[in-house]
């Protein structure tokens, strides 16, 4: 018989494998690093308040997912201000985009088309996975990371 589960653990683990992958998604729907912060950490939050209730034998980025997916929609709600980034298309000396090239191009994204490139080309899910916490069907999550590669083609 096994002792009582240790929550705090459980938590720790959770908190080191999936930080990466809840941030990057918030990034991916925000645009800005700091608002990306504060909803992952925010995420995580939950998380902890709901550590009683969780199936820590399964895992948990999916649920943190589109807990992250509903904070980024709720704060889009709050401040209701398009993102308008500027227009860049120079590179660095060594031919290289840096950060604010990336979040340029980034910004002409929707949201919907960021968090399914970020999703698909970069965490590595498929568009079946990714489709849950996006709340988009996976023909859906396809369509929007087309649509994104063809805008970010388009810039070059």
């Amino acid at each position: 018989m096994s002792g009582p589960l240790d929550y705090e653990r459980c938590f720790d683990d959770a908190f080191r494998a999936d930080w990466s992958a809840v941030y990057r998604f918030a990034v991916a729907w925000t645009n800005d690093l700091a608002a990306a912060e504060d909803i992952a950490q925010e995420a995580f939050t939950r998380l902890w308040d709901r550590r009683t209730s969780v199936d820590w034998g399964r895992p948990v980025v999916p649920w943190l997912l589109v807990v992250t997916r509903r904070l980024a929609t709720d704060r889009f709600r709050r401040i209701r201000t398009p993102v308008i980034a500027p227009r860049v298309r120079d590179l660095n000396e060594d031919g290289v985009a840096t950060w604010l090239d990336v979040q340029a191009a980034f910004g002409r994204l929707s949201a919907r088309e960021r968090a399914a490139l970020i999703s698909v080309a970069i965490l590595g899910l498929s568009a079946e996975d990714a489709a849950e916490p996006l709340g988009m069907s996976a023909g859906a999550v396809r369509a929007a990371v087309s649509r994104a590669r063809e805008k970010l083609e388009s810039e070059r």
